[in-house]
């Protein structure tokens, strides 16, 4: 059974990729001029190399409104956020420190650079800009976009902690384990009514702030990188610190026959995090719906030393998921790391102030925003139906 579903999604993978390049070369072939649209996910990097990625799409002038917060426009900007017209095989450049690369669009209208850095980078700085452009030469009778700018960011190398979180359930209320309430939530609201958990924002902007040089946060989920703006935006209008959103390809890649999963996906990405800073120990933060207590465990099983603790939001509660749990944070406790399930944003706080990650002076403001956040949703909360 495995081998012929392993089988079926290799078939599909090829099929998706080879329309995919039939389709975009007939419109170059017909000299279709949509014009493109370069897109960077903030990146990260230490001072030898920045990694940077990003897509290029067609462009289709997309974008949420909070002025027209209606059910068919939430619906309209989502299917057009998923049914995204990506460029393969387009040649792209990057420019840091005066010093240009190039790299091409993968089937997907995926790309990513690593690229060196050749100056000592400027030390008050936590993010550093990088110009993208398209080169007119690979552009044919098509008009190249104007450069765009991306950053990726490098914490100080006198930093003392980091910050790994995930965000579906842990950051922004999703109901994951809820197939229905995740599909509402994600298709139908925009990022200005929908909600984070209670105090998160204030607590992890205390965990950022909570040292003498400002701690990065990096965000890792399987949600798909079609959804990478709307996150943005989200994370933005509600004060969440910013950091490189690490997510997963909506398509059909060729790895998924070999049974990656959602926890591998995490597990990849934490790891080269943390590769990348081998000196970094980092804070975990995650949620009892999708597997991140294991994939945290496994973590310390392999680089205990790099993890100072371990916030697991309880969104299940369940006896037997609580059990599981709490057989893992004894695993945990033979490295001396602690794995807290925790009702709410406040219990994590109270373990990191009395830890020393967070200032215990920021706990009632803390505090405060949770209670704020837990207050009844005003009018902007409400999503209307075009009827109303």
């Amino acid at each position: 059974m495995a081998s012929w579903k392993n089988s079926a999604i290799r078939l599909g993978h090829l099929i998706d990729t080879r329309f995919d390049r039939l389709r975009y070369g007939l419109k170059r072939r017909l000299g279709y001029d949509q014009p493109l649209q370069v897109v960077p996910y903030d990146g990260y990097g230490d001072a030898k190399t920045l990694f940077l990625g990003g897509r290029v799409l067609e462009d289709r002038g997309h974008g949420d409104s909070a002025d027209q917060e209606t059910l068919w426009n939430n619906l309209a900007a989502s299917y057009r956020r998923f049914e995204s017209d990506e460029v393969p095989g387009l040649r792209l450049q990057a420019t840091f420190q005066g010093r240009s690369s190039e790299t091409v669009t993968d089937e997907e209208g995926y790309f990513r650079f690593e690229l060196p850095v050749v100056r000592p980078l400027d030390p008050t700085l936590q993010w550093h800009p990088v110009t993208l452009g398209v080169p007119p030469q690979a552009m044919l009778k098509r008009q190249a976009p104007d450069p765009i700018h991306g950053r990726a960011l490098v914490p100080s190398p006198a930093c003392d902690l980091g910050i790994i979180s995930d965000i579906d359930d842990t950051v922004l209320i999703t109901g994951a384990t809820r197939l229905l309430t995740m599909a509402r939530l994600t298709f139908l609201r925009s990022p200005h009514t929908r909600l984070p958990f209670n105090g998160v924002a204030a607590f992890y902007r205390a965990l950022r702030d909570g040292a003498t040089h400002p701690r990065p946060v990096f965000y890792v989920s399987s949600s798909p990188w079609n959804l990478y703006d709307f996150l943005v935006d989200f994370m933005a209008l509600n004060q969440i610190p910013a950091g490189p959103l690490l997510l997963r390809d909506l398509g059909l890649p060729a790895q998924r026959a070999s049974g990656s999963s959602h926890q591998a996906h995490k597990r990849a990405q934490i790891e080269r995090i943390m590769n990348t800073y081998p000196k970094l120990p980092f804070i975990l933060i995650g949620d009892s719906g999708q597997h991140d207590p294991e994939a945290y465990a496994q973590i310390v099983a392999t680089r205990a030393r790099q993890v100072r603790a371990i916030y697991i939001r309880d969104v299940t509660q369940t006896p037997e998921r609580d059990r599981q749990i709490a057989a893992l944070a004894k695993q945990t406790r033979l490295h001396d790391i602690d794995l807290l399930l925790v009702e709410n944003t406040l219990q994590a706080a109270e373990h990191a102030a009395r830890n020393g990650y967070i200032n215990p002076a920021l706990l009632p403001s803390i505090r405060a925003d949770n209670d704020r956040d837990a207050a009844p949703p005003g009018p902007v909360e409400r999503v209307v139906d075009e009827g109303d």
